[in-house]
């Protein structure tokens, strides 16, 4: 199964779960390089991820997230920024595993909804060869792949070092050996699994991740049995060694369901098929 370097792939049509709104009768500046904080005092605790709480409440509406409404709150997410930019290394480091995973997650969602409400409306970034280069692609307006660099550029900084959505995934995250997170990391798309409209925490974080996983599994758009297919989200596919490829999957989700459906997804005779994303 080939490997990947980002949550979508680049002629993908990712689009933003928004409520829709008027577009600005001004174009929005293109984002810069997030500093680390100056004269920032390390954390030697992890921060409270309450804050991101707060910023996702009345905001996320599973499965969309209303953008507008995000942008008042823009101060509380990049004041919950600064506390993850602030955030000890060391200190981290130190932290048990539910809450390194926990806070890394956290990062990934809130980093990502600082990258998109600094380029909202989506339609109105870019300049035009980036305009022109996703229209070729069969990129919407609204896609995330309008914004230059949107899963590889160093945007949000985070423990101390400017991140980008890829490392934060690939070399911090999913090293971590927790397939569950493909259900909680959100990239701004349509087909991506649900952005949670609570943060996640280490006290909570196994039952949250399985809440997580049977979420996916009850909308159709990403999980269905459909009499000898088993129909599921590509991501699952672009991810799948995570998983153990193909037989790994069957038996990941096998807990999650009832002896009918259990019998049925363990069958030889039941393909398993990715839809579109």
């Amino acid at each position: 199964m080939a490997g990947v370097t980002s949550r979508a792939r680049p002629r993908l049509a990712l689009l933003l779960p928004f409520v829709a709104v008027a577009a600005s009768s001004c174009a929005e500046p293109a984002a810069e390089e997030a500093p680390l904080p100056v004269g920032a005092t390390p954390l030697d605790t992890l921060p409270d991820h309450g804050a991101f709480t707060d910023v996702l409440e009345g905001v996320v509406h599973p499965p969309l997230v209303d953008y507008r409404a995000l942008m008042p709150r823009k101060p509380a997410l990049d004041a919950y920024l600064e506390r993850l930019a602030a955030t000890d290394p060391a200190a981290l480091e130190e932290a048990g595993r539910d809450a390194r995973l926990a806070f890394w997650i956290n990062a990934y969602n809130a980093c990502m909804l600082d990258l998109v409400t600094d380029h909202y409306p989506i339609e109105r970034s870019g300049g035009i060869v980036q305009r022109l280069r996703n229209r070729l692609a069969g990129r919407p307006a609204n896609s995330v792949w309008q914004i230059p660099d949107v899963f590889t550029r160093e945007h949000c900084a985070v423990a101390g070092e400017p991140r980008s959505q890829d490392e934060i995934e690939h070399e911090i995250i999913r090293p971590m050996g927790e397939p569950r997170i493909h259900f909680v990391v959100n990239c701004a798309a349509r087909s991506c699994p649900t952005l949670a409209a609570r943060a996640y925490a280490a006290d909570d974080l196994d039952a949250r991740l399985d809440e997580a996983v049977r979420r996916f599994m009850a909308d159709a758009r990403h999980f269905r049995l459909e009499e000898d297919t088993l129909f599921l989200n590509r991501v699952l596919d672009w991810y799948g060694d995570d998983f153990g490829g193909v037989d790994g999957l069957r038996d990941f989700f096998a807990p999650y369901l009832d002896e009918e459906a259990r019998a049925r997804v363990n069958d030889p005779v039941t393909a398993v098929e990715f839809v579109e994303y």
